[in-house]
């Protein structure tokens, strides 16, 4: 009896079930970042592991959210879930004291 082909396919698994446990590594649980300031989300989504963070003006009014604390998360996409490490997250923001838009 040849052992050949069964060492190879158990090669392939080991390899498989290695790949997959690293992939599982490469992403994260992206909480709910909603209510938070702006400084604090950012800080959570990087203790998580996610290095792409934007914001943006959730009024439109072209202001560049620059003081994490002086601003409030009204949403995120993605939205919270697992995602790969690399996913880009924008998080939507008002001045403190401004309502979050209806959409």
């Amino acid at each position: 009896m040849r052992r050949g082909p069964a060492l190879l396919t158990l090669a392939v698994v080991v390899a498989l079930l290695a790949l997959s446990q690293h992939a599982r590594k490469q992403t994260a649980e992206l909480p709910d970042l909603r209510g938070t300031t702006l400084r604090t989300a950012q800080l959570t989504a990087r203790d998580a592991g996610f290095r792409q963070l934007a914001a943006e003006d959730a009024l439109d009014r072209h202001r560049i959210p620059v003081l994490g604390g002086n601003w409030r998360v009204c949403s995120q996409q993605p939205p919270p879930a697992r995602y790969a490490l690399t996913t880009p997250v924008t998080l939507r923001v008002v001045k403190t004291g401004e309502a979050c838009p209806d959409r």
